[in-house]
């Protein structure tokens, strides 16, 4: 049996800055995560285990506490409602996600903004906040011409394209081809902010998912990231099992000659993927 392992399985950047954090804040009591932390089970169980409390809304969280918001990102309002209940702010929003809030919230001043990804994704909410309302998300083609009714109800001329850090990369070409086609009368300024470890992970996997007989994907099952690695993974292998932990592997049979593809999404702790891969050589966990 051949295993390979991805290079780029795993924490990135941006997640490990903030996992780190909440792990060096969250015994300190009082200390509130709006939603999860990150979208992986084993991660935000590690945190509240360590006294960190994981709640849906702000209300939620008594005066004067401290509320991190997550490596996701929050809408503007957040910031304003956590101010008005006197909450410490620990803002650990992915520094490449802070980037395109920055970008959006300077365009919105004489651009309409189109955010393409998946709508009810917690990053996309975030920077749909920033980008106010002359802007619309794109999640499929279906969407692009309710974004030009919208778009011809305002007197702006000049079209800014971004995209969630975590997209499908050849998804987004296509979309704002798309885009540019049907905003022909105006100036479209397209910003792939799809963050250089989402783009190198899948192209990392669709390269291990023609060479592999079998590809496991490790993640969290509301990851973002993990499923395209999944969806990648299944246009180039014939079998693919999304999992979470070692344990969602022990009752699949792998043929001594399989050559087994092992990648891991954004939010996915290192240490999960190498009891992965020890139970593949040893037999056991």
């Amino acid at each position: 049996m051949e295993i390979m392992v991805g290079k780029n399985a795993g924490f990135c950047a941006g997640v490990e800055l903030a996992v780190n954090k909440a792990k060096e804040i969250s015994s300190q009591g009082n200390i509130f995560c709006l939603g999860e932390m990150v979208h992986n089970s084993q991660v935000v169980q590690d945190l509240e285990k360590n006294g960190m409390k994981t709640v849906k809304q702000l209300e939620e969280i008594p005066d004067g506490s401290t509320v991190i918001l997550r490596a996701h990102g929050e809408p503007v309002i957040t910031y304003q409602k956590a101010e008005e209940k006197g909450l410490k702010i620990v803002d650990l929003t992915c520094p490449n996600v802070k980037v395109i809030h920055h970008k959006v919230e300077k365009a919105k001043k004489d651009c309409f903004i189109l955010i393409i990804g998946i709508k009810n994704h917690a990053e996309i909410i975030g920077t749909s906040g920033f980008a106010g309302e002359n802007s619309y998300i794109i999640e499929t083609e279906d969407d692009i011409l309710d974004a030009y009714k919208k778009f011809e109800k305002t007197n702006l001329d000049k079209i800014f394209v971004v995209s969630q850090t975590t997209f499908s990369s050849q998804k987004f070409d296509d979309l704002a081809d798309e885009i540019q086609t049907n905003f022909c009368e105006a100036e479209v300024i397209i910003d792939k902010t799809i963050c250089n470890s989402t783009e190198n992970r899948q192209l990392e996997v669709t390269k291990m998912a023609k060479e592999a007989d079998v590809m496991l994907i490790i993640g969290g099952k509301n990851s973002s990231n993990t499923k395209k690695l999944f969806d990648i993974s299944s246009k180039n292998c014939q079998k693919v099992y999304a999992i979470e932990t070692v344990e969602d592997i022990m009752n699949i049979t792998f043929d001594p000659n399989d050559k087994i593809g092992i990648m891991a999404g954004a939010s996915t702790p290192k240490y999960v993927v190498e009891e992965v891969k020890s139970y593949l050589e040893k037999g056991k966990p």
